[in-house]
């Protein structure tokens, strides 16, 4: 089946429209309103507009094209107190116009990430040692596309570097997790077709626990032989297109958030916002990152706030000791980053529910 015609994701003001005096002072303001307040010793303001124009031919009658809008604002604040240095760092970017800058209160926003850093700064490392967690969308998303998401890469399923190789049909979660990669979704990146030219929908990867499939483009759907699920992405067009996620994410379950720091009673609510990345190994399946700054949970509450925060863990284990998935859903993407593999950079979408995490290892530094 050949795939014909034409996508855009939706928009009220090309940002190239808007001048370049009114961006810059947009800055300037930001950044000022960082800045003021107090113990705040710096801080780095940063606007991203990408417009992604794509066309794509084949022999066998596709013809597609889109064409799409990023942006987003960045806001890096540093902390200094009695010898201590905390860098906080949020982003928010929307597959949207210059409308999306002008309808949300950046300056607050700027103020927000100093008055965390300036909290954070003074905030104690946490308690080492296993601790059951709970984990805010932004966290489970990045644990996900890094250490979950990439080892259901076909590419890597097929070259035997991805501790899912032959695992289908198996049980790799706990029965209250699924999850999914889909290519146009709210708060992710905009992927309608990937640059093989196949229509990009949902590709449920694992479904009640159980390993449903693989993401793959058209070479590692042969080599697997399973179908095509439209993951062939390219940088741009000096590149050929390689196995990519689009919109990585675990679905919702039914808690709430509170239901899930009483039952908790002692452990840790990581946060995703501030997280400096970390490391993976996919042949593994081990993985190890660092949080924002986060909260201690004591007594069923919320309590203060740590930071320096890192987790480590098998991803198999992490996912098979989910005890609880939240009822909220949340997707986020980023104009400022993305994915990179093989020398390749593209816009990824990651997210889902809080989570309820049996035990990660968690260490301060």
């Amino acid at each position: 089946e050949s795939s014909r015609g034409k996508y855009t994701s939706s928009w009220e003001i090309r940002p190239e429209e808007v001048p370049d005096e009114v961006k810059a002072e947009f800055l300037i303001r930001t950044n000022k309103a960082g800045l003021s307040i107090e113990g705040i010793k710096s801080s780095v303001s940063r606007l991203g507009i990408q417009r992604d124009w794509r066309y794509v031919v084949s022999s066998d009658g596709v013809e597609l094209e889109y064409e799409s809008y990023l942006t987003g604002v960045a806001h890096l604040s540093v902390a200094v107190e009695s010898g201590s240095m905390e860098r906080v760092y949020n982003q928010e970017s929307s597959v949207s116009g210059w409308e999306f800058i002008e309808r949300r209160d950046w300056e607050e926003f700027a103020q927000e990430v100093s008055k965390l850093a300036k909290e954070a700064v003074k905030a104690p490392l946490p308690p080492a040692g296993r601790t059951r967690v709970i984990a805010d969308p932004e966290m489970v998303g990045l644990i996900l596309h890094e250490a979950f998401g990439h080892a259901t890469e076909g590419d890597l399923v097929a070259s035997g570097t991805s501790i899912l190789k032959n695992r289908l049909g198996e049980e790799v979660a706990s029965p209250l997790v699924t999850i999914v990669d889909e290519g146009v979704v709210k708060g992710g990146y905009y992927v309608p077709f990937d640059d093989e030219g196949n229509l990009k929908k949902r590709t449920v990867v694992v479904e009640k626990g159980l390993l449903k499939s693989f993401l793959t483009n058209r070479e590692s759907a042969a080599r697997l032989n399973l179908p095509v699920s439209g993951n062939g992405r390219a940088q741009d067009f000096t590149h050929m297109p390689i196995v990519r996620q689009t919109n990585f994410f675990m679905t919702p379950g039914e808690w709430s958030l509170e239901e899930m720091i009483r039952e908790v009673k002692e452990g840790l609510y990581l946060v995703g916002r501030g997280s400096n990345g970390g490391q993976v190994d996919t042949g593994a399946g081990t993985f190890t990152f660092s949080a924002g700054p986060s909260r201690v949970i004591k007594n069923g509450e919320l309590g203060g706030l740590v930071r320096g925060v890192v987790v480590s863990g098998s991803i198999l284990d992490t996912l098979r000791g989910v005890e609880a998935v939240g009822r909220d859903l949340r997707i986020t993407t980023s104009v400022f980053g993305g994915c990179g593999k093989d020398s390749q950079m593209v816009r990824v979408g990651d997210g889902g529910p809080h989570i309820l995490i049996k035990e990660l290892v968690v260490g301060g530094g």
